[in-house]
């Protein structure tokens, strides 16, 4: 613990649908999280670098019965099931248990993604495009849910014929052969998908750089500066409630990106750029903050000048018309983000990826003095977003650009949202926050971290994080929702660790961490955090059975290794802050350790990582740094212990 701070639609038939959250496989998760996007939620994505690219899909339900375009027409055996599961749009969804039923639709469009209902009684059907070879499609799932079952490739511009085809056939686990059709979202893109932002650089024209000059700002009448209202670099920002209120950027560069407020009365506005067209933004969002809403695509160099006008309009959700501009960032090509080194693999010579925390600061500087300290490179690491804004935790550049340079991975600590600004996994769960995490994608991209290790809502079965799993289906659903999101983006995905505290769960209520697991179709790897309290490791026998026991390294490990997931220990470390239920300066807990993860080396272990330590506040793990007045706990034996084994001397 890190202490910083599926009715069925005939009543003869068994029950097969209980109400249920709408989840996503991961096979959707990793290609159609862009692609499902209406025109509205462009014009809010962070992504977005002009007029928009597609139009907003194009929904054809199961219920919209003929023969025409956008019409779903039947063969054979289909039951209509109304009110059986959570997801479906009209509440309805058509499925179908006989060889040969068939549902087939046309419609317009360069993509299509099919949903339907993923259940126990599912069984497999051949969906074709065009009369092409057809795809074969397995439906079974061990929780019902409806979800996305199938999504096209790219298409030729035009009509398409869809068929959708019962095999009456079933994997081994299923129980039955329905195949179930919920709705199709047919999408136009009348271009390819825009690049990606780039990383803001070091030219900033904030909110408070007023002039008429190049690289400043200026203001028409009806705008007010706003100053501590939200987290910002600068702590201000200027807003309007004002129609035709109008913010002027002149600016010398290649391309920019424009940062202002969302929130609960956020308007629309439009963005012009030097006379171009005009790109509509919508403000609103649930909770306020300074996000990233417009990215101009790569301009000549020289001066440009672009504006941002205040509409007077908002959508229905939005109790206001307020448009808020914080700052513009402007490339100007002679500081590109750097290219990470080439990961060669493993460098300290262990049969697992073993790494840090760079204590007491996030930099290369503190995490090379433990690596040299100990005689051995660090593979990895071990890095924690700023969690006091979107800003900070959606785009944690900073982070990124001091670790540019260093040839090992990163393991990145992510909470699902801000602490201290009114978040939570409720509001997390019904994907508010969806934008800001494709965001994170795709900085991730610019820095060429995507084959980063994210450690999200870590040990949230503890109490002492905002994350906390006090409701567990919020908890999950807040998982998932972060991790479509990142994956939408991010290319090729991160892979995305579930990281849990060792031994006893605060929470979920049920104390039962299983109850909080976000699935195996959005999971890649399971970690735990092992420190030597709450039971300290006084003798072999209390580590072994403590290993052994329910949360215990055996136990998870076994559970990883069960669901054919890596296993981490995401940090761990000797303590002494907790008194008699702290191990205190314990070599032997070293020892222990490091013959666990020898004798699991090969068969599942990823990574671990040592939690160097001595602030006053957290476990006091510290093996090297010497006492001061910031740094009160070292632990001699520990230290020399771990020096001797990860040295090999």
């Amino acid at each position: 613990m890190r202490t910083e701070n599926k009715r069925d639609g005939t009543a003869s038939q068994p029950r097969r649908y209980s109400n249920g959250r709408h989840a996503r496989t991961r096979a959707r998760r990793h290609r159609i999280g862009g692609l499902l996007l209406t025109l509205t939620v462009a014009l809010m994505t962070g992504a977005l670098t002009g007029p928009a690219r597609a139009q907003a899909p194009t929904i054809i339900e199961d219920s919209a019965i003929g023969t025409g375009l956008n019409q779903v027409s039947y063969t054979g055996t289909w039951t209509r099931c109304t009110g059986c599961i959570a997801g479906p749009l009209d509440d309805g969804f058509r499925y179908s248990s006989t060889y040969g039923s068939v549902a087939s639709f046309q419609f317009i469009g360069t993509r299509v993604t099919i949903f339907g209902v993923k259940g126990p009684w599912s069984g497999q059907a051949a969906i074709s495009i065009d009369g092409s070879t057809p795809q074969l499609v397995d439906t079974f799932a061990t929780v019902a849910v409806a979800s996305s079952i199938f999504t096209s490739n790219t298409l030729t511009a035009g009509t398409h014929t869809v068929q959708i085809t019962n095999l009456h056939q079933r994997n081994a686990a299923s129980r039955g052969y329905d195949v179930a059709f919920d709705r199709a979202e047919a999408i136009n893109e009348v271009a390819p998908p825009p690049p990606t932002p780039p990383v803001p650089t070091a030219l900033t024209i904030e909110d408070t750089t007023i002039g008429t000059g190049t690289n400043q700002v200026s203001y028409s009448t009806g705008w007010t500066k706003c100053t501590g209202c939200i987290t910002s670099p600068n702590n201000s920002f200027y807003y309007s409630a004002t129609a035709g209120a109008v913010a002027t950027i002149r600016f010398s560069g290649t391309q920019i990106n424009i940062y202002g407020a969302k929130g609960p009365i956020g308007g629309f506005s439009t963005i012009r750029l030097d006379g171009g067209q005009p790109v509509n933004v919508d403000t609103y969002a649930p909770t306020s903050s300074i996000t990233l809403f417009y990215s101009s695509d790569k301009l000549a160099a020289g001066t440009h000048t672009l504006t941002l006008t205040n509409t007077g309009q908002r959508n229905t959700s939005s109790q206001g018309n307020n448009v808020g501009f914080d700052r513009a960032e402007v490339t100007t090509g002679a500081n590109p983000p750097p290219a990470p080194p080439s990961y060669a693999g493993p460098r300290s010579g262990k049969g697992w990826l073993t790494g840090t925390y760079p204590d007491p600061v996030m930099n290369q500087q503190n995490l090379e003095a433990f690596c040299t300290w100990r005689g051995a490179p660090c593979d990895f690491t071990l890095l924690y977003t700023t969690r006091n804004s979107w800003a900070n935790v959606s785009q944690p550049v900073d982070l990124l650009r001091t670790f540019a340079n260093w040839p090992g991975r990163l393991i990145i600590s992510i909470p699902p949202f801000p602490e201290h600004i009114g978040a939570s996994n409720a509001t997390c769960a019904t994907g508010a926050y969806d934008e800001y995490w494709k965001t994170f994608g795709r900085v991730l991209n610019a820095y060429g971290r995507q084959n980063s290790y994210l450690r999200i809502a870590w040990e949230g079965n503890g109490d002492w994080y905002e994350w906390s799993a006090t409701n567990p289906k919020d908890y999950v659903n807040c998982w998932r929702h972060v991790a479509d999101a990142i994956n939408s983006t991010a290319e090729p995905d991160p892979t995305l660790c579930w990281c849990l505290n060792a031994h006893y769960s605060q929470n979920p209520p049920s104390h039962n961490p299983m109850d909080m697991y976000p699935g195996d179709a959005w999971v890649d790897g399971v970690g735990l955090d092992a420190y030597d309290h709450w039971p300290p490791s006084r003798t072999k026998a209390e580590f072994d059975a403590q290993a052994n026991a329910p949360g215990g390294l055996n136990y998870w490990f076994n559970f990883a290794r069960a669901h054919n997931k890596l296993f981490g220990v995401g940090e761990w470390g000797v303590v002494s802050t907790s008194g008699n239920n702290g191990g205190g300066d314990n070599a032997n807990y070293i020892q222990w350790m490091y013959d666990w993860f020898v004798a699991h080396a090969g068969k599942g272990l990823a990574y671990e990582y040592y939690f160097n330590n001595c602030d006053p506040n957290n476990v006091g793990s510290n093996l090297y740094r010497p006492l001061s007045a910031t740094c009160l706990y070292l632990n001699r034996q520990a230290g020399a212990r771990y020096k001797q084994l990860y040295s090999g001397q």
